[in-house]
């Protein structure tokens, strides 16, 4: 596994939660959040926060929140 500074998150990378679900594509990256498109039948974005990164491959994020953690905080 190659890590990957968080700094260096790119748009189109995949976002993937603590329990093994993707959710969804970073369409940009701010400097508090990584922002992600969910994908289904009514696409939404959602605020990833960066200190919920846990691992970063290069075209991979992983969080350390599940989905409805995360929805919980937003």
């Amino acid at each position: 596994m190659t890590y990957v500074e968080r700094e260096s998150i790119q748009p189109g990378w995949s976002v993937w939660a603590s329990d093994g679900e993707q959710l969804g594509d970073v369409i940009r990256v701010e400097p508090e959040a990584i922002i992600v498109k969910k994908g289904g039948l009514i696409p939404r974005e959602l605020a990833v926060p960066r200190d919920a990164v846990v691992d970063v491959e290069t075209g991979r994020v992983e969080i350390g929140m599940t989905r409805s953690e995360l929805e919980a905080k937003s």
